[in-house]
């Protein structure tokens, strides 16, 4: 199969309890409970036809170094690193010890990392006290079928606003700035790139930027004292492109993807994790894709 066959939005069949737009038990298989989600739209034809993108084999780290949240917020520890010199133990050689929160840096949210606030449940109505004793949901599901490999497209919405704004700060990392879909729709169109079914989506607002550029006390500031991050709008008009558009995983260079916090009546991490089972990836370092796509004639964003 190439491409799945998704009723619209407004066409969902209700699920009790959700709200409308919950796509649980579509991508059921054999009358097993799914536990993939959205990545089920990776398949061999999509993933093939990704190779066609690739101009000049280039490939770059998108994962921030581990030590750069020096801060973080939620209660979470910070990177504890130490080497073990294992000349005690008779050899002539070096062991690392590494204790930390894996959202204190670039990583992959599974759908067992994030439930609904309001009703206790995950995707495809797993409770909370059913993820607390078993293994479902969990990040090694990924890892299981092989991993994210697929179409990746950056919607450098930083570059796209500095460019419409030329000598204007533009709006702070560390600020409920809501990003919308039409600037979204903007950035694409300006870098020319088109979406398909079971793409990547990567979208960059200008934290890790902010971050690397900050100091200490403002850093701590924007990672632990408050939590105000910029990032896509919480809206309706947002989850309904976001719907249409049948991403396979999203990703971005923020704590979390959409603007924090979010409102009472639309949280996205809720519609992409909870209702639909799409990955998310935070704190990914965009840069060196920046500048290798600035190399490639017309520039690459895919």
């Amino acid at each position: 199969m190439s491409n799945f066959s998704f009723p619209d939005f407004d066409d969902l069949p209700v699920v009790k309890g959700q709200p409308k737009g919950c796509l649980w038990g579509f991508l059921d298989v054999d009358g097993q409970k799914d536990q993939l989600g959205a990545l089920r739209l990776l398949t061999k034809e999509v993933v093939q036809k990704a190779k066609d993108e690739i101009q000049t084999g280039t490939h770059v780290q998108l994962d921030w170094p581990l030590h750069n949240i020096e801060f973080p917020g939620f209660g979470r520890i910070p990177l504890q690193h130490t080497v073990k010199d294992l000349a005690e133990e008779g050899f002539v050689a070096f062991d690392d010890v590494i204790s930390f929160n894996t959202q204190t840096s670039s990583q992959w949210d599974s759908l067992k990392h994030f439930g609904s606030q309001k009703t206790g449940v995950y995707y495809n109505g797993w409770t909370h006290g059913q993820l607390k004793s078993s293994n479902n949901l969990g990040i090694h599901k990924m890892c299981d079928r092989g991993g994210i490999v697929g179409r990746g497209i950056l919607v450098d919405w930083l570059s796209w606003w500095e460019h419409e704004n030329p000598g204007i700060e533009p709006p702070s990392a560390i600020s409920c700035h809501k990003i919308p879909v039409s600037e979204l729709e903007a950035t694409l169109a300006y870098q020319g790139t088109e979406t398909r079914q079971g793409n990547i989506l990567i979208v960059r607002s200008g934290f890790v930027r902010w971050h690397n550029n900050a100091k200490a006390d403002i850093r701590a500031l924007g990672t632990k004292t408050q939590h105000y991050i910029i990032g896509p709008e919480n809206s309706e008009e947002t989850v309904r492109w976001l719907y249409s558009k049948h991403f396979a995983a999203v990703a971005g260079d923020i704590m979390g993807f959409e603007a924090w916090p979010y409102p009472d009546n639309c949280c996205l991490h809720e519609w992409l994790l909870v209702q639909w089972g799409t990955p998310i990836g935070e704190l990914w370092d965009l840069r060196l894709w920046l500048k290798s796509a600035r190399h490639v004639t017309g520039g690459r964003s895919s």
